[in-house]
């Protein structure tokens, strides 16, 4: 017995579709700095950082177009899956409220940036854990742990990049906020 396909009503699509709606709203209410600086990339050190953030980007994008034509699935694990969603959710526009009130010439470290350096992207991979228990898919599951492994070479690149604009405060913030959620503060060396 393989995945089967489909469209449908209650069907992934529903949370792909609430996800992209929400971030399309927040562009638009927000000012036009958070855009530019949403949207810039750091630059990559190593090749490997660029593959992998890469190959994260590409999973990130597949996960969702799967989970487009999978059936929502029912019971318990529907209930867990759309917990984990939708605080999932709300931590994201937590994250990207905070970003976007936060001065262009300053680090985002209030709100939930206080809990977690990048908010937005570990955030992202639980919503994906989450839709993935409602789909009843394990591929989905485990595509959002492994983005979120996946991750790590952009965050140290994204650091790198926050030390060089924001310099000393946002090297004082690496020390007080965990990379994740709710792993240990504690910095290291970057390079």
């Amino acid at each position: 017995m393989g995945m089967e396909l489909g469209i449908g009503i209650f069907y992934g699509w529903i949370f792909i579709v609430l996800f992209g709606l929400i971030n399309i709203l927040l562009m638009k209410l927000y000012p036009k700095h958070y855009t530019r600086r949403l949207f810039t990339l750091p630059e990559f050190t190593s090749k490997s950082e660029k593959v992998l953030s890469i190959i994260y980007a590409v999973m990130l994008n597949l996960t969702m177009l799967l989970s487009c034509f999978l059936p929502i699935a029912g019971g318990i694990i529907l209930a867990i899956g759309l917990t984990l969603y939708a605080l999932s959710l709300a931590c994201i526009c937590a994250a990207l409220y905070a970003y976007a009130t936060t001065e262009p010439d300053t680090p985002a470290t209030k709100g939930i940036y206080k809990i977690s350096r990048h908010p937005q992207q570990v955030f992202t991979c639980t919503m994906i854990m989450g839709i993935g228990f409602m789909l009843n898919s394990p591929i989905i599951i485990i595509s959002g742990v492994l983005q979120l492994c996946l991750l790590y070479p952009s965050m140290v690149a994204q650091e790198r990049f926050c030390i060089e604009k924001y310099g000393e405060a946002y090297s004082m913030y690496l020390n007080t906020a965990p990379r994740y959620f709710l792993f240990s503060h504690k910095s290291k060396k970057l390079f």
